[in-house]
């Protein structure tokens, strides 16, 4: 995952596009400004997404890579629904497409009621980013 496009940069607060090389998502990054002065690149690497403000966790019945899904609100600047699948559900990370995101704010302990593998569906308000400095 890296920085696609800058969007707005201050020392108070960046917006990023992040790629997995074929998809983008619009990410927030509150770990502004950077460390020693650095500024953010386009390339720079993204070291995790974190969704925010999310909706219940549905399971999906299939269980394929077709069945991931990013899709940009119109509702709002920065929401997505997003179906991935469960990679690490004691840590609670999701996969969808090529992006690690973390479910850890609401679930710290782990996603106990799924299992790895499984294919879920959420609604989430923003992602935001973490950079790998």
């Amino acid at each position: 995952m890296k920085i696609s496009k800058i969007n707005e940069y201050s020392y108070s607060y960046a917006e990023y596009m992040v790629s997995d090389g074929k998809q983008e998502l619009r990410c927030v990054c509150n770990s502004v400004p950077l460390p020693c002065g650095q500024e953010p690149k386009i390339g720079m690497a993204v070291k995790m997404l974190y969704a925010f403000n999310y909706g219940k966790l549905l399971l999906k019945k299939e269980n394929s890579l077709n069945s991931y899904l990013i899709l940009k609100t119109e509702k709002y600047g920065f929401q997505y629904k997003l179906i991935g699948s469960v990679i690490d559900k004691k840590n609670a990370l999701i996969k969808v497409f090529d992006f690690i995101i973390s479910l850890e704010y609401f679930y710290p302990n782990g996603i106990s009621e799924f299992e790895n593998g499984d294919v879920i569906s959420f609604i989430t308000d923003r992602i935001e980013c973490e950079l790998d400095i």
